[in-house]
Formats: C-alpha cells, sequence, structure tokens
C-alpha cells in the first residue's frame, strides 16, 4: 500500500475533529439537528484551515443513510463515495480552471436532475472568486431560488472579490488561522498516533512556520520525520526546514542595538552563507521587533503573544532596547525590505543596506521634547548652540530662529547668566552604553584616577530610559560611599554626559550578599596579605591622614620581596 500523507491520513471525518472552527461547525450540527439547512454557504478563511473539509463533512452529514445527522457513520456507500471523492451527488469544482460561463451553464443545466442514491444534490465550488463576471451573473438566479434538492457550497480564500450580489445569497462563514497552541495540540496528538518523540519546542516551532494552517503544519511535521526518524528536536526542525535560529535573531538585534555596523555586515554575510532563505530570515527579524514592540507597551501584554513563559523571559533581556518609536521605525524597515526583495535586486544589497540603515539609525526624539528645550533656552548638542553673529544674521534654521530684533546689547551681553548647561537629546540603550563604558573610564581616569578605579569595580545592571544602574558588592561598601560624595559624583556624570552626548542619570545600588566577580578574577590580588585593616591604621596616624586626604581605602600590603 502506498504511503498517505499525514495530511490526508488525518482529515478530519466528524464534525469534532476539526481543528479551531467550532464556532461553524455548532452552526451546521445545529442547522442539521433543527432540519434549518440552507440553499447557500460561503465558507471564508486562510488556506488550511479547513473550508473544503467542512464542506464534505456537511454534504456526509446531508447524504448518510441515518442523515440528516449531526455523526455520518462513515461507514455506509453515501460516507465512503464522498470521503474518496467518487460521489456523483457530491460535485467538486475548481473554480480557477472552470472560469468561464459555459461551465456555469453546464453546470444550471445539471441541477435539475435528482440525486443518484443520496437526499441532496451538493455542488462544492474551490476558489469561487476566480469565477468571471459573466459566470457570476449566470449563476445569481440559480442560486437566489435552486431546487429544493440542490445546496451550493462556495470556498474562497478571498471574499472580497465575491460580488454582493453573490454574498446576499449565501450564509457566510468566516474560518479563522488556527493558534500557536492548538496547531502544537494537534500535531502532538499525531506524533503520538504515529509513535514519534517530539520536543516541544519542536511543535512550537512548526506550529508557527505553519502560520495559521492545519495542512502546512501536517505538511511540515511528514517532511521533518523523513529527515529526522523518530525522534524530533528544534535542531533538527531548523536544519531540515532551513530555519533562522532563535539565537542568530538576538545577536543580530543587539548588534543594530548597540550600532556595531562591522556586526551587522558580517552576520549578513554569515546568512547567505549558511543558505538560509533571505525572505524567512527578513520575516523573523519583523516578528522578532513586533514581539519586542508588544512587550514594551506594558507588563501585561505577554498574554497577546503565542510564546511561553521561558521565551518571553528571553526576549525581556531585549525590551529597553529600543523605544515605541524606534521600533516602529525598524519595523518600517524591515517591512520596505519584503518588497525590495520581490522587485528583483540583488538580496544580499538589499539586506545589507537595510543592516547598516538600522545600525545607524538614531534614536527616537519627540517634537515636544525638543519644543520643550528650545522654549527653556537651551539648544540640543545634536546641533552646535548658535554664535551671536548667527543670530542676527544668515538664514534661520530650525535650532536657530531668533528674532533680530530681541538680539542682546553689549550692556545685556556683559551681565548676562552663564549659558545653562547643553541638554542632550540622544537616548543611549543598554549595548550602546556597554560598547563604550571601557573609553568612558578611560576618560574619567585622566580627570581622576582613584574616581575611575572605585568606579570600574561596579557592575552595570541595566541602562533605561538613559538612567544607568550600577551595582557593588559585598566588598566595595566603601567604593560606593565614594562614588557617592556630590563632588565626586558631580565629576563622574559631567564626564558621562559628555563621552555619551547624552542626558544620563546614574543609580547605585549595593548587593552585600555577593562578591564582586571581578575581585575573584584578578590575579594580581594574590600578591596581597589579608591583614587586619581597622588594627594597621589605629597603629599608624600617618597612614590615616592620608587616607583621610585622598579619601582611600586600604586595599591590602604587598609581599616584600
Amino acid at each position: 500500500m502506498s504511503y498517505l500523507v499525514f495530511a490526508r491520513k488525518y482529515r478530519p471525518q466528524l464534525f469534532e475533529d476539526v481543528v479551531a472552527q467550532e464556532h461553524v461547525t455548532r452552526t451546521l450540527r445545529n442547522a442539521i439537528r433543527n432540519n434549518r439547512t440552507g440553499s447557500g454557504y460561503l465558507f471564508c478563511g486562510p488556506r488550511g484551515t479547513g473550508k473544503t473539509t467542512v464542506a464534505r463533512l456537511f454534504a456526509k452529514a446531508l447524504n448518510c443513510v441515518n442523515g440528516p445527522t449531526e455523526t455520518p457513520c462513515n461507514v455506509c456507500p453515501a460516507c465512503l463515495e464522498i470521503t474518496a471523492g467518487t460521489s456523483l451527488d457530491v460535485l467538486e469544482i475548481d473554480a480557477a480552471s472552470n472560469t468561464g460561463v459555459d461551465d456555469i451553464r453546464t453546470l444550471r443545466e445539471n441541477v435539475r436532475y435528482m440525486p443518484t442514491g443520496g437526499k441532496k444534490r451538493i455542488y462544492i465550488i474551490d476558489e469561487v472568486h476566480r469565477l468571471s463576471g459573466s459566470a457570476f451573473d449566470a449563476l445569481l438566479k440559480t442560486l437566489e431560488e435552486p431546487p429544493s434538492h440542490v445546496i451550493f457550497i462556495f470556498a474562497t480564500t478571498e471574499p472580497l472579490k465575491v460580488p454582493d450580489t453573490i454574498l446576499s445569497r449565501t450564509q457566510r462563514f468566516d474560518f479563522r488561522r488556527v493558534s500557536v497552541d492548538d496547531l502544537a495540540g494537534h500535531l502532538r496528538h499525531i506524533a503520538e498516533n504515529e509513535g514519534l518523540t517530539v520536543d516541544d519546542a519542536a511543535l512550537i516551532l512548526l506550529a508557527r512556520k505553519a502560520d495559521g494552517s492545519v495542512r502546512d503544519s501536517l505538511s511540515l511535521l511528514d517532511q521533518i520525520t523523513a529527515f529526522a526518524d523518530d525522534k524530533i528536536t528544534v535542531v533538527e526542525v531548523v536544519n531540515a526546514l532551513g530555519l533562522v535560529d532563535r539565537q542568530f535573531l538576538f545577536d543580530y538585534v543587539a548588534a543594530v542595538a548597540g550600532s556595531d555596523r562591522q556586526k551587522v555586515l558580517k552576520m549578513t554575510k554569515s546568512l547567505f552563507d549558511s543558505g538560509i532563505d533571505i525572505g524567512d530570515f527578513v520575516e523573523e527579524l519583523l516578528e522578532h521587533f513586533r514581539i519586542l514592540l508588544i512587550l514594551s507597551s506594558g507588563s501585561d501584554t505577554s498574554d497577546l503573544l503565542n510564546l511561553g513563559a521561558a521565551e518571553i523571559e528571553e526576549y525581556r533581556t531585549q525590551e529597553d532596547f529600543f523605544k515605541a518609536g524606534d521600533l516602529l521605525r525598524l519595523m518600517k524597515i524591515t517591512a520596505d525590505i519584503i518588497g525590495d526583495l520581490k522587485s528583483g535586486l540583488d538580496e544580499r544589497l538589499v539586506l545589507e543596506i537595510a543592516g547598516v540603515k538600522m545600525a545607524e539609525m538614531e534614536s527616537t526624539v519627540k517634537l515636544a521634547e525638543i519644543l520643550k528645550l528650545l522654549q527653556q533656552g537651551v539648544y540640543p548638542t545634536a546641533q552646535p548652540a548658535p554664535s551671536e553673529e548667527s543670530k542676527t544674521s544668515g538664514p534661520p534654521s530650525f535650532f536657530n530662529n531668533v528674532d533680530k530684533n530681541t538680539a542682546p546689547t553689549p550692556s545685556e551681553k556683559e551681565t548676562a547668566p552663564a549659558e545653562p548647561e547643553p541638554l542632550y537629546t540622544r537616548s543611549v540603550n543598554q549595548p550602546q552604553f556597554e560598547k563604550d563604558w571601557d573609553n568612558f573610564i578611560a576618560k574619567l581616569r585622566r580627570q581622576s584616577p582613584m574616581l575611575a578605579s572605585q568606579l570600574g569595580m561596579a557592575e552595570l545592571k541595566s541602562v533605561r530610559d538613559n538612567e544607568v544602574n550600577l551595582v557593588f558588592f559585598a566588598s566595595g561598601e566603601a567604593s560606593l560611599q565614594l562614588v557617592r560624595k556630590p563632588d565626586n559624583l558631580n565629576l563622574i556624570l559631567k564626564i558621562l554626559k559628555e563621552h555619551y552626548k547624552a542626558n544620563l542619570s546614574i543609580n547605585f545600588t549595593l548587593d552585600p550578599k555577593k562578591e564582586n566577580p571581578k575581585l575573584e578574577q584578578d590575579e594580581s590580588k594574590k600578591n596581597y596579605n589579608h591583614i587586619d585593616k581597622k588594627k594597621l591604621i589605629e597603629n599608624s596616624p600617618r597612614l590615616r591622614k592620608l587616607l583621610d586626604k585622598v579619601d582611600g581605602e586600604i586595599i591590602g600590603v604587598k609581599k616584600a620581596k
């Protein structure tokens, strides 16, 4: 016996077997039970959601030897013929290849004949929107007043192309895309029946790839079963179907957030070298940005995503990388890639240009924030503040629009207060901050080696809304008190803002339960003796005076050679 693919082997034979279309099957079952079946039905919805399957089930329920019945027996001649597609009373017509008016005229002539063995003569017309305008016109009268033994069932993926005159003569049912959870559950049930061992993560990946189509999910399961035999893991699904590894997406997005143009280009090269379908990568990248946008919109938005708790936590590590406005612009750039790929342009060139564009994209600044700064008389450092000469001459610009009549007089210049500190409009995310942290410490060291040394003992916890959160550990309490001193903190903030060109604030916390991992890894500390620091200071007034003068602390005493 020849092999039967899963999509045919597990095609529903009862209404209760249909996946996630209960709103349709319930209505049809009630209509059969109450003898309220109509003469025309329109089944709309995406591919692979069960339109033709439900049409056949409805035909079996009406023509079964026990019918009309909600539960056809599937063993009588009528049920077996409909299942096999050989019934003379249930005619399936492909509108894509029978589009003309002559085909419909033939159908109109045939509806006069009574059923050969069943109770109803049922016409199932698939992709009905492909019929020509004249064909629809020829069908109108028959559809409106068909013989009592005739039922029309139309199926379409594009209901907007079906004329209103047809819609008004039929009962419309909209089939929904099947959720990832429902698809994964259906695949799990089939895998158990087939004796397959499939990881939950692999089932979720297959369900997501199927995009709401039951038929597509079964075809993918068929394909991966041939590749991986009886044990299927998420790695095998990725390799067999040529999908994009999720970690690759996370690394790519991190490179974009860190403005690392070089890494973006290298990852683009590796993407092409691996042979992964570029269209799949772009769609997965767009979905990645969508998930980040939803998560950044509130703490209770995770219910909107078909993701497990572990997956959501993984995405939350990148939740603070972008503002909502940044994500919308990134999604627009990514969506434009899809159109460019369809235009026939070189795929690698398109992806490289888009990747560099995303990496070089400036953070979103709202117009209201800029106007507020201008009203305060502060000029954003995205452009230098205008000079006195430029205020009274030359064309006005966005950042330099001052009335000549308001220019200060010489006497006013002498008594005018000092110009306020510039306020930067740039937003810095965590990858950008981490990327340049060592350079900032080096700049601080030129101003204060002691402060740079103490601040270097802290560990970055997060950067969110331009607030930097640093944590000191158990042995760093003295360092924490030192950097919190007003003069030291002001110097740190001043250099921090100048270096990152952003209005950053800084927040320090202490974790007394954890030792600093930097100290644990510092090999140079092995050359020092453990001593009683308090006793040493008490016995040495000169040392105590020196420590007070430089705000220092004793780490240890180096061994004598």
